[in-house]
């Protein structure tokens, strides 16, 4: 009788134990490279683009789930930093101070470069003089010229914060810009307004075979753009991208937040390579992870 209750209580205590060992556990990670669910922040600017590389993933991987919050870089990179999303893709890497939050929190980030964009100028149909320097760009910006309207998409936007910085603008100068909310409410002010020049990323019309893409470049000239006078003009496609001809060219990165080998790296392998990159190409944009080869034609007649 002595015997039976020592041997229950062993195993009342191991019980115990093993509730206590188990309880005491870290939750492990949810998803591996192809397999769970996670949200990326994305500059707007490059939402076609990226809205085109989920589809394609998750069509190759049923059992992963991309999410994406749509919004200026600033926003999703403090999102990613107070560790609300995965990681961001944006046109900038991580400031000082924002890498000096990593490193006192003990947590390794990384970055890649995946593509290169750049940022359109836009005109309407019956504006006939599509060429422009960066210094006119300039005057329109500050205001120091008020032949045509700047048309942004957000104050905050990646876009207007490239030019500002291409342009050597200052914080303290003011601004003569308006600001349309969205990269295609940009385009459909254009269209509508004769005295407007659009900024958007040249992502919204540079894949010829999307319908949207397609929709907005046959109601708007795209301009050509000039470092100053007496410089060639060219615009933000191929291959002026590609020879960095382009002006106002930029590279667009991928930054996670991401300890292990989960869907946040898996999504980076899958854009980084071989077919993530032909969509980038289709996409009218130019591969920075994949070596690409221009070919000159003469064409006849």
């Amino acid at each position: 009788m002595r015997m039976k209750n020592i041997k229950n209580s062993i195993v009342v205590l191991l019980g115990l134990c093993m509730f206590h060992c188990s309880s005491d556990k870290k939750e492990g990670p949810k998803d591996s490279a192809t397999i769970g669910e996670i949200t990326l922040g994305v500059d707007e600017s490059f939402e076609p683009l990226m809205k085109a590389e989920k589809t394609a993933f998750e069509e190759q991987y049923h059992y992963a789930k991309i999410n994406y919050k749509f919004s200026p870089e600033n926003e999703v990179i403090a999102d990613m930093l107070n560790d609300k999303i995965r990681g961001v893709v944006v046109t900038r890497d991580l400031t000082p101070a924002e890498k000096e939050i990593f490193t006192r929190e003990a947590i390794t980030y990384r970055s890649f470069n995946i593509a290169a964009d750049g940022i359109a100028l836009l005109a309407n149909k019956s504006n006939t003089d599509t060429l422009i320097t960066l210094g006119d760009l300039r005057e329109l910006i500050v205001g120091t010229s008020t032949k045509f309207t700047v048309v942004v998409d957000k104050a905050n936007s990646s876009n207007l914060k490239f030019l500002l910085d291409k342009l050597k603008i200052s914080g303290a100068e003011k601004l003569h810009v308006v600001a349309a909310g969205s990269n295609p409410e940009v385009i459909n002010q254009v269209k509508n307004n004769p005295n407007s020049i659009g900024i958007v990323g040249s992502n919204w019309i540079s894949d010829g075979d999307n319908p949207t893409s397609l929709g907005f470049i046959r109601s708007i000239h795209v301009m050509s753009v000039a470092e100053g006078k007496g410089m060639p003009y060219s615009q933000p496609f191929g291959y002026n991208l590609a020879l960095k001809k382009y002006p106002l060219r930029r590279e667009i990165k991928y930054i996670i937040n991401e300890a292990h080998q989960g869907l946040g790296t898996g999504f980076l392998n899958y854009v980084s390579g071989d077919l993530g990159q032909l969509i980038v190409l289709k996409a009218g944009l130019i591969p920075l992870t994949r070596p690409i080869t221009i070919r000159t034609y003469q064409i006849s007649q």
